[in-house]
């Protein structure tokens, strides 16, 4: 696994997913940005850090008409 190569926004990102019930919530950018206090940009700028760095750890897909994130 390749942490090292992530940023500390992304390390955020993640935590924020653990916490929070992406598999039966739809995942919404919007939200996850105010909470974090960053622009949205950012968030998909980590989300493709984490699918990257974290492939193993990080899955998103497509269900019942959203996204879901499910992390380890």
């Amino acid at each position: 696994m390749a942490e090292e190569g992530l940023t500390e926004l992304d390390r955020r990102v993640y935590e924020y997913i653990k916490l929070n019930d992406f598999e039966t919530n739809k995942w919404v950018t919007k939200d996850a940005a105010r909470s974090l206090g960053v622009d949205e940009s950012a968030i998909y700028v980590s989300l493709s850090n984490l699918t990257k760095y974290m492939k193993d750890k990080v899955w998103i897909y497509y269900k019942n008409g959203g996204l879901h994130i499910q992390a380890e």
